[in-house]
Parts: C-alpha cells; sequence; structure tokens
C-alpha cells in the first residue's frame, strides 16, 4: 500500500483504537482527554525526573494515536520496534516509535494486561510464550494499539519479538524491515581476529542501517537529513553522559534511598527505552542526576544488603519489591549500565551498529559474568528476576549463580513473570528471599565484622 494510502487508513483506524484503549480501562475517550489535559497542565520544569520521563512517554504514546496533550488531532508517522531496535534513525527521519512490548508493561500496571493474555491464549498463542508478546497481542487483536506506518525488529536476543513483527506486519498490510545482528561478536577480546571480526560484523550492521534509511524513505518519503541525524546523534550521547554520572552516585553513594525507592529506578530501563535521541531525554538524566547529587551531603551509611538487579521487574501489582526494600536496598540495575561509548556524530551508521550490536545481554553467558564480576562490589548481592518465557536467561541462570558464587557473588534468581501474575506466588518467594538476604548479611559480617540491621522506619535508611 502507498504512504498516502496508510496515512488515510491509519487516520481512520486510530480514532476506533483510541477509544477502543479508553474503553479497556473502562473510560470514555472523552473523559481521557480531559484527564490528559489535567495531567499535562503542571510546566515541564517543575517536574522531577520520574515525571518528565512518565510525561514524555505519555506524550509519545499520545502521538502514536494522533493525539496531541490538549486533545487535539495531529497525524504523526509511527514506527513498531521492538527492544532491541536503535530510535536515532528513527527520530533524524520523523518517525515515533511504539514500543509494544513497553505498552504492554503499561497495561500491566495499569491491571489491564490478564484480559489481553487471555485474548491471545483464546486465538491460538501458547500459554508458555513470552507474556511481553502475548499481551501485545492480545492487544492488537482486540484493536487496542495505534496502526503502524512501518515496522522494524531486530533478528537479536528476543525470538518471539521477531516472529510477532512478521504477523503484524501481515495484519495491517505494513512494510517491515528487519535488521540482522550476528551473534558472538561481544567479548571477542584485543587480539588481531576478535578486533577483526568485531569491526566485519559492525561494517556488516552498519550497511543495514544505510538500506533502512533508503527503505524508510520508500515507504514513507521522508528523507534523512545528516543535519537533523547528527543533532539526534548528540541528544544520545549528551543523556548517556547524565544517566552515566546519575548511576555512579546512585551506586557509589546508595543516594537512590534517599531520593526514590531503588525499584523506580527500574522504570528508567535504559538499555530498551525509546526514547534515546530525544532532547527531554538529555533533561531527564540530567534532572534525575542532580536530584542524586543533592541529596549525597545527606546520604549516611546503611545497614541494610545492597542489592542490584538484573533483567526488569514485574509490572503488575505485586509484593515482591516492596517486601524486598524493606530488608535490602537496590542500589543498582543492569537495564541501566552504560555498556557503549558515545556515538560518533561523524561515522553515524557504524556507531549505531556498534551500540547494537555489543549489547552485553547478546553474548557467551562467561562475558556477562565477568561484566557482573568487573561492575559490582564485593559484598553486594544480585536479585535477577528471569521470567521463565524468557529463555535466553532464564536458561542459563543456574550456571550464572553458581560461577558467580565461586567469583564470591551471591546471587538469587527469581523464576517470575514481568506481566503475568496468574502464577505469582509471594509466600514462596519471600522465603527464598529471606534466605538470600540473611546469607548476605551474614556473608557480609564475616567480610567486614559489621552486622545489617533493619532501617529505621522513620529514617529509612
Amino acid at each position: 500500500m502507498a504512504h498516502e494510502g496508510i496515512i488515510e487508513e491509519n487516520t481512520k483506524q486510530r480514532e476506533i483504537q483510541f477509544r477502543n484503549f479508553a474503553a479497556a480501562a473502562g473510560l470514555s475517550e472523552d473523559v481521557v482527554i480531559e484527564a490528559m489535559k489535567t495531567r499535562f497542565a503542571k510546566p515541564w520544569s517543575e517536574l522531577t525526573a520520574t515525571q518528565k520521563r512518565g510525561r514524555l512517554l505519555s506524550e509519545q504514546l499520545l502521538a502514536c494515536y494522533n493525539k496531541t496533550p490538549q486533545g487535539d488531532t495531529k497525524y504523526q508517522r509511527v514506527a513498531w520496534r521492538s527492544l532491541f531496535m536503535p530510535t536515532e534513525i528513527l527520530y533524524a527521519m520523523d518517525l515515533m516509535p511504539f514500543t509494544a512490548e513497553m505498552a504492554a508493561a503499561q497495561l500491566a500496571m495499569s491491571g489491564l494486561s490478564t484480559a489481553r493474555l487471555e485474548t491471545a491464549e483464546g486465538n491460538g498463542f501458547s500459554p508458555d510464550l513470552c507474556s511481553f508478546i502475548k499481551t501485545c497481542a492480545g492487544a492488537m487483536l482486540e484493536d487496542i494499539f495505534p496502526s503502524p506506518d512501518i515496522i522494524f525488529t531486530t533478528s537479536h536476543l528476543c525470538d518471539p519479538a521477531a516472529k510477532f513483527a512478521t504477523y503484524v506486519s501481515r495484519k495491517y498490510d505494513r512494510p517491515e524491515f528487519v535488521l540482522d545482528i550476528p551473534y558472538g561478536a561481544w567479548g571477542c577480546g584485543s587480539q588481531d581476529t576478535g578486533i577483526k571480526k568485531i569491526d566485519d560484523a559492525v561494517d556488516y550492521v552498519a550497511g543495514q542501517l544505510e538500506a533502512m534509511v533508503e527503505f524508510i524513505t520508500a515507504h514513507t518519503g521522508v528523507k534523512l537529513q545528516e543535519a537533523r541525524l547528527r543533532e539526534v546523534i548528540n541528544c544520545t550521547n549528551e543523556a548517556r553522559k547524565w544517566l552515566k554520572l546519575g548511576n555512579e552516585v546512585a551506586y557509589n553513594k546508595g543516594t537512590t534511598t534517599i531520593v526514590m525507592q531503588g525499584s523506580k529506578d527500574l522504570d528508567y530501563a535504559a538499555n530498551i527505552m525509546q526514547t534515546w535521541g530525544t532532547r527531554e531525554m538529555v533533561d531527564v538524566y540530567e534532572t534525575r542526576y542532580h536530584e542524586f547529587k543533592a541529596c549525597e551531603k545527606e546520604m549516611r551509611k546503611s545497614l541494610k544488603p545492597r542489592i542490584v538487579w538484573a533483567h526488569l521487574r514485574p509490572y503488575y501489582k505485586n509484593d515482591i519489591l516492596e517486601y524486598i526494600e524493606e530488608k535490602a536496598d537496590i542500589v543498582a540495575s543492569m537495564v541501566n549500565f552504560v555498556f557503549w561509548e558515545e556515538l560518533d556524530p561523524n561515522d553515524p551508521f557504524r556507531s549505531i551498529a556498534r551500540k547494537t550490536l555489543l549489547n552485553p545481554a547478546y553474548c557467551p553467558l562467561q562475558h556477562r559474568i565477568d561484566i557482573y564480576t568487573r561492575e559490582v562490589q564485593r559484598g553486594d548481592g544480585i536479585i535477577a528476576f528471569y521470567p521463565k518465557s524468557c529463555r535466553h536467561f532464564h536458561s542459563g541462570a543456574r550456571m550464572e549463580a553458581e560461577t558467580l558464587k565461586k567469583a564470591g557473588i551471591s546471587m538469587l534468581t527469581i523464576d517470575g513473570d514481568c506481566i503475568d501474575n496468574r502464577g505469582d506466588d509471594f509466600l514462596v518467594l519471600k522465603t527464598r528471599i529471606d534466605r538470600f538476604l540473611k546469607s548476605l548479611s551474614a556473608a557480609h559480617s564475616i567480610e567486614t565484622g559489621e552486622t545489617f540491621k533493619p532501617a529505621s522506619p522513620a529514617s529509612g535508611l
């Protein structure tokens, strides 16, 4: 279908889809629009980092339905993208990313995921399939999500996402571009053969990114402006700087325990966020850093165990995180780990290719373990929330924990689910969490002579 026809079709469909989205939450379209106006009334400069991030994502979601925060209608070209698809080229070519898995998380946070899961399972989707993808499928079948102009996915890390993208392409009759990411380049080392292997892989992915630009132009009529791409890359670099600085203060000083619960910082999920390349995200991370820094002098040494979180968190209403944070401080998260170097605005395609290719989640298990042993401070424990449906992480969890134990790092794997609460058993998890934190406290006492104690409810420290 020509892009003029897609625009006409999407304009009609998104009106219906926005109405359906509101109805799924038990609301009318008018109520949602009025709520939007109220929510966005406060000046941006007066918001906290978390509020800014929430507003940015909300405004982006509304744009995908052709809605402005004021409730007006304005057409927006929308690119459905999988979690690990880079966003810089999309923003440079005026495409708004829509990450269905992130929308699924929002549905779970709003208590709206279970019905979508049941819709998907009732239409042939396997019960043991990734719950993010199943929720997306259910929402799509119920015509809740905004229809795309174009679809992008990568071949790495999440096999169901790539297959789902093909399903979406066929349902909406929209063009799909798949970015093929070779496996095994990460962790090749500094030897000549390793460097060449990485360089060859970067060249291979960069060539596809250039082809992606041509693909976008062919299907939307939008041409890439080099100046705009340079601007977007500079935003990514600046946001990266502030994210990294904030991480260092939070982890080395434990500042998150004063500013916010560490679990709230998991919501940034920087490694999969769709906002890289926006000016707003620079401000979000800068604000976050200054909030942490402002509290640094007030920081008192916590007597609770320190936890580094691995993978994502449960997004449905749960008692797991609150219970953990009564007894421990979540001081860092691997989904916020800055693993990439600054992008080069003079070599954009190879820079973006390198960042995409060298995601440390997409590498042999030993290399991920090496990162933990290098980055995690001795005495800190790791809690890995690995959904059983995520074969990539869950399958290696036992080997990961045993190897880390030999390196002196304790790790607890929770077999949970980020979206689907139908199998949640908090009492069983509570026993395992208690045992893990007790062993972490005992190990710390032996090593330092200090004893972790529950924090005072009044101080929160």
